[in-house]
Order: C-alpha cells, then sequence, then structure tokens
C-alpha cells in the first residue's frame, strides 16, 4: 500500500494516535520497510502481542514473536515449553536477519544470556570430527536438553553405546550420532514414531534448547542492537509493570528472598521511539482520522451501492486475494479497473489484506469485509512432543506383573546369570513367600504388565498353588460366554443386507462449501465414512478425534450423502446442551438445502414432540437431533439410515442396550474424543472399523496445562489474564451444595468479573437460560459443575480452572480441558487440589499425564492410558469388572483377542512355556544400552525373529538405533530363528556338550525325510555333520570343535532346508 508512505509521519518520543488496529500494523511496516532496520514493538499482554505479529504475518516473513509467560506462571509453574522455543528461534533469526519482533512486557524485561557469551552456547558437528564424549554430553546438559531413555520430544537427548540421539529445536526430526571411537562416523535424521533412521547428513548446527543462563545479561533490545521501538498503550504497559513489581514482592515475602527476576522498565534505556496509543489526548503526537470499513457480511447489494456512492468521492480499492472473488465482484460493475490504482475508478488489486478501512480520501475494502469470513492465522509450533507414551507399558522395578503360567507377582528387573561359562539375562519376578522366578528373556512375550482399576493392588500369586491355574479357568470360561455373544453380534451384522449408497454430484458441491480446508485426516476418514456407506453390509465405524478436530463435518459429509440417498438420520447426543449445538450447526451446514431438520430434547414442548414423533414416522422429517429421548419406544423411523452417536462415553448400560437394538440394521457411526476403552479394544480387534483424525485445524496452540496447589493469588492472575484479552472463563468446582461459597470468593477475588452459576440440579429452563447468556458473553466466568463436560462449544472460553482435580477420571479431565482451546489463542488449564491433600498414587498418574499431553491429538493416546489406570472394566457389561481385576488388563485382553480368532477359526499359537532348546550368550551389556527398558525393547525385536526376512530387519534396526551388531549378539539372533524352526519341525530333544550339539527330529518328520536328500544338503552345508536312523527317528549332530563359525549357523541353514524339503 504505496499510498500510505505519503500519509504515515514518525517523530521521534511522539505519541501516535487515531489509526485503526489495521493502519496500526501498515504503520510499523511503512517504518520497516523504509528504514530496513530492526522494528521492536512492545504490547503490555502476550495476547496483544500475538495479535500484532498475526496482524504482520500477513504481509512479510520478516516478523517475530518473543513471548513470554506471565511472572507468576513462569516462576511458580513451569515456563510454557512451545513459548520458550518461539523465544530461541527469534533470537537465533536475528543472529542473521533484520526484521520487527513483537514482545510483551515480560519478554522486553526478560534477562537473556549474554550476547558475548552467546556464541559459545552453539556446536558444528560434523561427520569425521573428534568430540570428547564426555564433555559433549556435559554441553547437551549445559544447553538445556534432558537425558532420556527414548528421544521423541524436543529437546531431550539419549545415550546407547556408541549411539547419542539429539531432537534438537527448529527440526522436524530428531538426530542420530553414530562414533567410532571418538569420532563421528555418521549423523542422520530419524523418525520418532519408528525410531529408525531416515536419511544422512554430513554436519549439523545444534542450538542451546534453553536461554542459558550467564553471569552476565542482555536485553532483547540489547540483542537487536538498538532498534527503533514502538509501546503499544504505554499506560497499559507501565499498569502491567506495577502488577509484575507486586507479584515479585508477594513471591520474595513468600519464599524469604530478594532475588531479581528481571531488569526494571527504567534500566533500559531506549533511544529511538514512538508511543501507539488508542486514545487521543496528548500535545506532543502525530493524530490520524481513520475509522475501520463497513461489515457487509456477504449482503452484495448493500457492497454495490456503497461503491458506486464512493468511488467518485474517495480513491476506492477492493484487495482481494484470488481470482474467483476478483470475478465475482468485477461482475456486480459495468466497469473495474484491474491491478493499478487510478481515482475516479473502481480498482481491485490482487493482494491480501486484513481489513479495510477509510483515512484521508481513501476508502479500502478487503474480502474479510465483504464476507464474513474468519481471519485464520496458522501457529506454526516447532515444539515436537513425542506420539509414543513412553511409560505405557513400560516396566519399572516393583511393577505388578502377570506370567502365563506362574501368575501375579512383582517385576524384580533384568539379570545376567552364568550358566556353562556363558551369560544370559533373565527376567527376575518375586512371588509369595520369597519365592523367585527366573524367566529367560527370549519368554519376555508370556509376561504382562499388570494393569488394574484405580488403586486395586493384586493379591501375589504363590508358585506351589493351583489358585493361578483355577482363576485362568474362571476367566477363560467368562471369556468364551462373552466372545461368543460378541461374534454373534457381528457375524449378525455382517450377514445383513442393506442398501449400498450411491454417489451424487451434490456432495462435490456440498463438501466444497465447508468454510475451512479439511485436515489430511478429515480427508482419509471422510473417504474411509463413504466407502462403508456405499457398501452393502452395514456400516460401525468409530472416529476417534480429538476435541474440536472436526469429527462433525466429517459426520454430516455421512448424514448429507444418506438424506441424498433417502434414508432418515438420528444423530444422538448425551446432552441437551449439546443436542441443541450440533442442531444449529446443522442448521447452518445443510441452510442451502431443502433438508428438514427436528430436534427432540426435553426442552421440546409436547406440542412440537408429537408434531416431530409424526414427520419421522411419515419420512416427513430428514434428520433428527436429540438426546436419549430418540430412544423412546414411541418413536418409530420411516426409514432409518444412519445412526450416530456423540461422544459415546456419556451413554449409560440401559442407553446402551437402546442402541444396540437400534443398530442392527442401520449404519452406525460413533464418534469419540476419549473412546471408552471397551469400543477401543473392540476397534482393535477388528470386529469394528477405526477412523483416526490426529492433525490439528491449522491455526490451534496446545492447551497449556499447569497442575499445583489451590492459589487464589495464581486464580486470581489466570482469570485478568483471560479477561484483559476480553475472553472468558470455566472455573469447574464439582460440590453442589458448597458452590454458593465458591461464588462469593471468585467475586471478592475478581470484583470487575460478572459471574454466573450452572449445575445439574437447577431448574431445566434456568441452566438453559444460562448457558445462552454465557455463549453470548453477558457473564466473564461460568462457575459450574460437569455440566459443561460435553459438548458446549464456546471458542471464546480459553482458561479453566479446576478446583480439586485430582477427584476426576483421565478421561474426564481430558474431556473438560477440550472445552478450551477452541480458537486461535493460547488457552490455558490449571488443574488445582487442595495444599492439605495428599494424593494417592492414581490421582498423581492421572495429572500427570494430562500434563504430559499437552499436544493437541492426545485423546486417543489418553484414552489408551487410560487403560491402563482405570481398568477396563468390561467388553459387555460391568460384572467382567472384577474378571480384569483376577489376571490384569493385557493377560485378559490377549486371551480375549485370541479367543475371538479360535470362534473366527483363526489359528492361536498357544504360549510356549518350554525353556530355550540350545544355550548361547544373550546378555546385554550395561556398555551397549545402560536402561532396563530399553534391553527389553531390544530382547522384544529379537523375539519376533522367525525367518531369514525378520532376522535381517532386526539386526538393520538394532544397528540404527543401537549401533554395531557384535557377533555374540548376531549369534543370539540366529538362536532366536532356531528355536522358532525347531517348534515348526517338532523338535523337543537336543542334547548340547562343550564338544558336540545333537538334534533329534520327530518320527512324524522324520517320515517325511528322503534321507539320500538329507545328506547331501547336510553334507554341502558342513561336510562334519552326522545323521543317525534310530527307532523310527533321525538323529543330526555336529561336532563344535574346529568350525568356521558358531555352531549356529550351520544348524539354522539346516533346519531351513528341512522345513522347506517337508512342506
Amino acid at each position: 500500500m504505496d499510498f500510505l508512505s505519503d500519509i504515515f509521519k514518525y517523530k521521534n518520543g511522539y505519541h501516535v494516535c487515531g489509526l485503526t488496529e489495521e493502519l496500526t500494523i501498515q504503520y510499523y511496516l511503512n517504518y520497516y520497510n523504509k528504514k530496513h532496520e530492526n522494528v521492536l514493538i512492545v504490547t503490555n499482554t502476550l495476547y496483544d502481542a500475538n495479535k500484532i505479529y498475526q496482524g504482520l504475518k500477513t504481509y512479510t516473513d520478516d516478523v517475530c514473536l518473543f513471548p513470554m509467560d506471565d511472572f507468576l506462571a513462569s516462576v511458580a509453574l513451569a515456563i510454557s515449553p512451545d513459548l520458550k522455543v518461539r523465544r530461541l528461534e527469534t533470537l537465533e533469526y536475528l543472529k542473521e536477519h533484520s526484521g520487527i519482533v513483537v514482545t510483551n512486557l515480560m519478554g522486553y524485561l526478560r534477562f537473556l544470556p549474554s550476547i558475548k557469551e552467546s556464541t559459545n552456547f552453539e556446536l558444528i558437528l560434523e561427520k569425521g570430527r573428534a568430540y570428547e564424549r564426555d564433555e559433549l554430553l556435559s554441553f547437551l546438559d549445559k544447553l538445556g536438553y534432558t537425558r532420556d531413555s527414548l528421544v521423541t520430544s524436543t529437546g531431550e537427548y539419549a545415550v546407547r553405546g556408541y549411539i547419542i540421539d539429539i531432537f534438537p529445536i527448529e527440526s522436524e526430526h530428531p538426530i542420530r550420532l553414530e562414533f567410532f571411537g571418538d569420532e563421528i562416523d555418521s549423523i542422520r535424521f530419524f523418525n520418532e514414531e519408528t525410531q529408525l533412521s531416515i536419511n544422512e547428513v554430513s554436519s549439523f548446527k545444534l542450538m542451546p534448547f534453553s536461554e542459558v543462563s550467564t553471569e552476565q545479561h542482555n536485553s532483547l533490545y540489547e540483542y537487536m542492537n538498538k532498534p527503533f521501538t514502538f509501546f503499544v498503550d504505554e499506560n497499559q504497559i507501565l499498569n502491567g509493570y506495577n502488577k509484575i513489581l507486586e507479584d515479585i514482592k508477594d513471591y520474595n515475602e513468600s519464599k524469604n528472598t530478594d532475588e531479581v527476576f528481571m531488569y526494571k522498565y527504567e534500566e533500559i534505556m531506549v533511544d529511538n521511539f514512538m508511543r501507539v496509543e488508542t486514545v487521543n489526548n496528548y500535545a506532543d503526537s502525530v493524530s490520524y482520522n481513520s475509522k475501520p470499513m463497513i461489515k457487509f457480511k456477504g449482503n452484495y447489494d448493500s457492497l454495490k451501492d456503497y461503491v458506486l456512492s464512493t468511488y467518485k468521492k474517495n480513491t476506492l480499492i477492493i484487495y482481494l486475494s484470488n481470482d474467483r472473488q476478483i470475478n465475482s465482484i468485477e461482475s456486480l460493475f459495468d466497469h473495474v479497473n484491474i491491478g493499478t490504482i487510478i481515482d475516479g475508478e473502481i480498482n481491485i488489486i490482487k493482494k491480501k489484506v486484513n481489513e479495510g478501512f477509510i483515512i484521508n480520501n481513501y476508502s479500502v475494502i478487503s474480502e474479510y469485509d465483504i464476507d464474513d469470513i474468519k481471519v485464520v492465522n496458522t501457529y506454526k509450533n516447532s515444539y515436537k512432543l513425542g506420539r509414543k507414551i513412553k511409560s505405557f507399558d513400560d516396566l519399572k522395578i516393583g511393577d505388578y506383573v502377570v506370567h502365563q503360567s506362574n501368575g501375579i507377582g512383582i517385576y524384580g528387573g533384568i539379570k545376567a546369570l552364568t550358566k556353562n561359562g556363558m551369560q544370559r539375562d533373565y527376567i527376575l519376578i518375586n512371588y509369595a513367600g520369597n519365592d523367585k522366578v527366573y524367566i529367560p528373556v527370549e519368554k519376555i512375550n508370556s509376561i504382562y504388565k499388570f494393569s488394574d482399576a484405580d488403586g486395586v493392588k493384586p493379591k501375589i500369586n504363590s508358585l506351589n498353588s493351583t489358585n493361578w491355574a483355577k482363576t485362568k479357568m474362571k476367566v477363560k470360561a467368562k471369556i468364551k460366554d462373552i466372545s461368543g455373544e460378541l461374534i454373534k453380534l457381528y457375524a449378525a451384522r455382517n450377514n445383513i443386507v442393506g442398501d449400498a449408497y450411491k454417489s451424487y454430484p451434490e456432495e462435490e458441491v456440498f463438501d466444497s462449501y465447508f468454510q475451512y480446508t479439511a485436515t489430511s485426516d478429515q480427508e482419509k476418514c471422510i473417504k474411509e465414512l463413504k466407502h462403508d456407506l456405499s457398501s452393502k453390509v452395514p456400516m460401525d465405524r468409530l472416529l476417534c478425534g480429538d476435541v474440536g478436530f472436526g469429527k462433525t463435518e466429517v459426520a454430516f459429509r455421512g448424514i448429507f450423502k444418506t438424506v441424498m440417498n433417502g434414508h432418515q438420520v438420528a444423530y444422538l447426543c448425551p446432552t441437551t446442551l449439546l443436542s441443541r449445538q450440533q442442531y444449529k450447526n446443522a442448521l447452518e451446514r445443510f441452510k442451502n438445502y431443502p433438508i428438514n431438520i427436528a430436534l427432540l430434547n426435553r426442552f421440546v414442548s409436547v406440542k412440537e414432540t408429537n408434531r416431530i414423533i409424526k414427520g419421522l414416522k411419515e419420512g416427513t422429517i430428514d434428520i433428527v437431533f436429540g438426546t436419549h429421548k430418540l430412544l423412546n419406544d414411541k418413536i418409530d423411523y420411516k426409514n432409518l439410515g444412519l445412526l450416530v452417536i456423540d461422544e459415546e462415553q456419556r451413554f449409560g448400560v440401559t442407553h446402551k442396550e437402546k442402541i444396540k437394538e437400534l443398530k442392527n440394521n442401520v449404519n452406525v457411526l460413533t464418534l469419540s474424543a476419549t473412546p471408552i476403552p471397551r469400543t477401543l479394544k473392540m476397534a482393535m480387534s477388528g470386529l469394528r472399523d477405526l477412523s483416526i483424525i490426529d492433525t490439528a485445524p491449522v491455526n490451534r496452540y496446545p492447551v497449556q496445562t499447569y497442575v499445583l496447589e489451590e492459589n487464589d493469588v495464581l486464580i486470581k492472575d489466570a482469570i485478568y489474564k483471560e479477561m484483559s484479552r476480553d475472553g472468558q472463563v470455566f472455573i469447574l468446582y464439582n460440590k453442589v451444595k458448597s458452590i454458593e461459597d465458591e461464588l462469593t470468593k471468585i467475586k471478592k477475588l475478581v470484583p470487575e468479573a460478572r459471574v454466573a452459576i450452572a449445575h445439574g440440579q437447577m431448574d431445566k429452563n434456568e441452566l438453559e437460560k444460562v448457558v445462552s447468556d454465557y455463549i453470548d458473553y453477558k457473564y466473564d466466568i461460568l462457575l459450574c459443575t460437569t455440566i459443561i463436560e460435553t459438548g458446549i462449544d464456546i471458542p471464546n472460553v480459553n482458561t479453566l480452572i479446576i478446583i480439586d482435580a485430582d477427584n476426576f477420571g483421565l478421561s474426564q479431565l481430558y474431556q473438560l480441558r477440550g472445552r478450551v482451546g477452541r480458537s486461535d489463542k493460547i488457552a490455558y488449564a490449571y488443574l488445582m487440589y487442595k495444599p492439605s491433600r495428599i494424593l494417592t498414587e492414581t490421582a498423581k498418574k492421572r495429572l500427570q499425564s494430562i500434563k504430559d499431553f499437552t499436544e493437541l491429538g492426545s485423546g486417543y493416546k489418553i484414552a489408551m492410558r487410560d487403560l491402563s489406570i482405570r481398568g477396563a472394566g468390561d467388553l459387555l457389561g460391568s460384572e467382567q469388572a472384577g474378571f480384569v481385576d483376577s489376571v490384569g488388563l493385557e493377560l485378559y485382553t490377549q486371551m480375549v483377542n485370541d479367543e475371538i480368532k479360535r470362534l473366527k477359526g483363526e489359528v492361536v499359537e498357544e504360549e510356549d512355556e518350554t525353556n530355550p532348546l540350545i544355550e548361547v550368550e544373550n546378555h546385554i551389556d550395561d556398555t551397549y544400552v545402560k536402561e532396563e527398558n530399553i534391553k527389553i525393547e531390544i530382547h522384544k525385536i529379537i523375539n519376533e525373529i522367525k525367518d531369514e526376512e525378520s532376522l535381517l530387519k532386526a539386526k538393520e534396526e538394532i544397528k540404527d538405533r543401537f549401533g554395531v551388531v557384535d557377533e555374540k549378539m548376531e549369534i543370539y539372533m540366529y538362536e532366536e530363528w532356531f528355536e522358532k524352526l525347531a517348534r515348526l519341525l517338532n523338535i523337543t530333544r537336543v542334547k548340547q556338550t562343550e564338544s558336540l550339539i545333537e538334534l533329534e527330529l520327530g518320527e512324524d518328520v522324520s517320515n517325511k525325510i528322503e534321507g539320500d536328500k538329507l545328506f547331501l544338503i547336510a553334507y554341502n552345508i558342513n561336510p562334519k555333520f552326522r545323521l543317525a536312523y534310530k527307532m523310527k527317528k533321525i538323529y543330526i549332530s555336529l561336532p563344535k570343535v574346529n568350525l568356521d563359525k558358531h555352531f549356529i549357523y550351520y544348524e539354522v541353514k539346516l533346519l531351513d532346508e528341512i522345513l522347506n524339503m517337508i512342506k
């Protein structure tokens, strides 16, 4: 917008007033473009800083955000990791480039590492160069990286033998350094999910993962080499500064210290600056008279009238970002000028502008003024959080474990024992009466971590009792019953022939009306859903997607296809509020089509209810939204084709039974952010189809989650922080009896706030009114019980405070936290517990896991963790819980899956409890890998070997992830292959002495073998093989002395040939 250069004036030390939000953005940009020097913009709050940053981002890539948490949050809780990463990226950018940096007051005052010393905190890693390893590791600690056993998140590193894995800042994937002595032999990126290498590089520049503390400090202003600075609303900044001083004083008094945390405002001496003000009451000001452009909200007649009445008087410019918009606006007028600006013409320029304005004799209109489009800001967060739940099934010493044959015991770790001069790894399990069992590590798959219901401590079995065998028999019998029912149910579904839906061209048009761009996962799920609907077998699909990841849109695509095919849709919600909201969403989404949509819940009058029941029976209503009222026996559908169940985990057992009856011959789509474990397990057992939406919409931030003792100052601070950005707050208080006392307390803490109460015991109409008023922003705070847990979607609510958070279940906490962070603002969740309370182990685990998973998309993983913490309950009814607890969830699930396979006629490998037939060394030394859980992982990888292909794959993976595979480990791999071959050939007896190894082939296998053929094969592999035929069995022996390589190589090759011979 070059014309603004003639209008804008800059004067050092002056105030600038009277500019609209968009013109203020242009004002900063114009200064930067003229001078090409660093510009610093300082705001009071992070919210204001982010808003300006997003505005500038539309026009330039030379802009960075330097965001810092509030004082109390950063000191009392924790510094938000993604904000820290943003600051580090900005400091790195400033080393090489000039640009505009937007920061809040806390960022402006922050102590940063000394500029002189900052180059000491970088490290160039180069292939072929030598590094003293211990120095390198202590340097990683100094740079703020954290040591872990497995690297999956930014800022972690792990050490294993000759390998160091690091997840650097600003890197899409972690890097793996492989050493030869002290020299780096290779540097390669690896995939944090599979842990396998992707590609190799010759060098890498490693940046710090924290603002390293140095004795001397510098400020952001100094890092930017004394930039021109704009202070936005300086009065607000000074008020904010006084508040920080108060907080610091209170904090230091409570801790009895006088620590200095940051610069004083007056200590940073700024040479060139201007103050940008919203009000104009300064003598020394550069003043403008401007106003925002009218919002036409899609009313093209009103737009046309405005343009025709304006363009002769003012220079009129319409900015549009794509050709489709240009063509549609051009068609409204007889003549337009495209690409240049001419006075007295209707000018159209192809460019994206955030918002229109009027200043001097210029009228500027943007696409956002013409149509009611939301400005979509993308949030690039390069802080990567691991997809792997590290602690989901990691075994720690002291954990309860279940062994298939011996029952429940306590895990005692991996122990190396020497037998016949060979070191082998065993898993120690302690049982009742000080009994110990050493399980060969090859049998690791027969051990399960014991996951139980909340706080249940299992009874440890005793080795010489028959209790465990009896328990297993009981559970097996029970599982047989349920699995039979399950299979019947699903077989019945598969035998039903329903209507295969056709595709219509209208579907593409309907899809194009979606106002956002569908994420790749949404596209994938829509495709799966439409494929199911086009099949003759009724659909039964579970759609897992995080709260607000766009499950509803996927459902709407299926609903549209169903209605186009002449069928009705029932959309079942657990609460009245959710049914109302989804009904409103549907009215908006289907408004261009003659589709009849109804809402049936307890707020609907008797007359309206009867009208709807009649309409459903006669087929005049296409889609009905409602609560469990839809399950009423009175309701008959003329032609029900699709049942959508939203937030499935909220329905009780009786409702589920009703749903099951409805389900039999209709398509069913279940939506859930935390699918209940039962359905999750079913989905995973291949009885239901599972779709997962794992990608967040573009402009969503992770919710910053803090777990802390209840603290009035922090509650007050959190509320003020939210109100300062015109947002709203949920305070969750789940005790109806004392909720009024809590209200009084909140009103005292924040007198200016408008607070409302909502709970389930209120009159239904009163509750509906309170929630509607809150949605319409008539209140700042909603103090409520778990009524907010389901469905109320209010994008303006971005702070959640949960009192007594330790009393909630994990999926409940997750759902609750999902109520915030549904817009493009950073959201905060404070999970508080009473200071005096000692948390139970389960509550601790729960709160920790919700804190761990701040990442978007973790609902599905939370359900996985919830399985582990809460126990699965049941596969078909609550009476199952006791059975699950008696054997533990892992083994129970395995037994269910095995039983279902048997009923389907598939072969289930019975667990082989015999000890290994031959013995070789399989001990993994601490110099190779130290951490027990990683040792277990290596043993598990080797355990999977069953043929040459899997052996090469395992060898490749171990070499890639852990370093060189030595001969001892390769022999262990071959031993694993040998055991699998021996099992297939029914070999049960092997004689192994120091000088000889002899195998006995069973009678059945011996009968199938041609002796002379076997002799030739054996001779070609190694002439020292000896064959004998006794008592209808073949014996194969091999002397162990003077062989070129370990005997196992020859044995495996021969058994593999025998297997091929008898196939």
